[in-house]
């Protein structure tokens, strides 16, 4: 994450969207020395706050963090017996 000035990000504020859109950058924008805001991609943003709603559900979140550590251990289906046809390739 790239820190700017409220000023410079002011100078540079079309040139920063783009960034964040294209190239999924992240900005801090402070303020009087203080951190005051960050600029992120819409998309980035949407993530985030699925990510969130995810997180404050915990039956969801322990059985991604199991999901998680059995396909680690190799603990895996194949896409047939999980969806009942082959994979289209």
């Amino acid at each position: 994450m790239t820190t700017l000035t409220a000023t410079k990000a002011k100078a540079q504020f079309l040139s920063l969207l783009r960034k964040t859109n294209d190239l999924h950058e992240t900005f801090a924008i402070t303020h009087n020395g203080q951190p005051y805001a960050v600029i992120m991609s819409n998309d980035e943003y949407e993530g985030l706050l699925e990510t969130m709603e995810i997180l404050k559900d915990k039956a969801l979140s322990k059985r991604l963090l199991r999901a998680i550590k059995d396909a680690d251990e190799g603990k895996t289906i194949s896409f047939e017996k999980a969806i009942g046809r082959p994979q289209r390739r």
